[in-house]
């Protein structure tokens, strides 16, 4: 019974440890585990996730698409990427009207998780989602944010099992009944879990992707040099030049 507990323990702060890291996603396609120090004008510099008190490493900006931070926010790089670009977003057509900080229950009615296009833009993980709840019914809805959810599956399944053994304790006319509803109960708390996490992290990722789609604004602001007609002729005048970008 310890080492069970021990082995779940493990499971749980492995499943969270894989979604605390920052990922550097290069124009070529790699993706670097890392601890991100600082974002320059130029440069990027962190250190490696599996060695982060090693050494500090430096990646130019231009050769990066985005950063995935431990806290969930993206951060696209500024590639002249189309806020439609399938490369981040998907192949999907965006859902319209959405506003920040929208509940589950709410999101989970505007997407269909058979829509799912996988991006660049995703905070979860559905596969590793759904492997969390294989080993821990709700853990993978957890790890995606929706820690209510989660105990419910976690409760659902601990119920069906608690009515197995109390079945397999008794007597084998009273008991088989019972035991035949624990396992029932089980299994099928357990496999929904399963099913229900990778939904979550699809219908998750597609809202924040669109989400991200609706408030993209980028805002520059430069100097610039324009003629001017006077009563003598053109001449340059300086001035600043702001321009917004969607």
């Amino acid at each position: 019974m310890k080492k069970t507990l021990i082995l779940l323990m493990a499971l749980v702060l492995g499943a969270f440890t894989l979604s605390a890291q920052d990922m550097i996603t290069k124009r070529n396609g790699e993706d670097i585990r890392a601890v991100v120090s600082e974002v320059g004008p130029d440069t990027i510099t962190y250190r490696l996730y599996d060695d982060p008190q090693g050494v500090s490493y430096t990646i130019m900006k231009s050769d990066v698409v985005m950063i995935r931070y431990a806290s969930g926010r993206n951060e696209i790089m500024e590639t002249g990427r189309s806020v439609y670009d399938p490369l981040l977003f998907g192949t999907r057509v965006p859902v319209e009207g959405l506003k920040p900080d929208m509940k589950y229950r709410e999101i989970r009615k505007l997407y269909s998780p058979k829509k799912y296009t996988r991006g660049l833009v995703q905070n979860y993980n559905p596969g590793w989602s759904g492997v969390a709840s294989y080993f821990i019914p709700g853990l993978g809805q957890m790890v995606c944010g929706e820690v209510g959810r989660g105990f419910a599956f976690l409760g659902g399944a601990a119920a069906g099992f608690t009515l197995l053994m109390t079945g397999s304790a008794m007597d084998a006319d009273s008991g088989a009944l019972i035991g035949l509803v624990g396992l029932a109960g089980y299994l099928t708390s357990h496999i929904w879990s399963i099913v229900d996490a990778v939904q979550v992290a699809k219908v998750k990722n597609m809202y924040e992707q669109d989400l991200y789609r609706t408030y993209s604004l980028k805002m520059d602001m430069y100097p610039s040099v324009q003629c001017v007609k006077t009563p003598s002729g053109l001449k340059p005048a300086a001035g600043m030049t702001f321009a917004l970008r969607f």
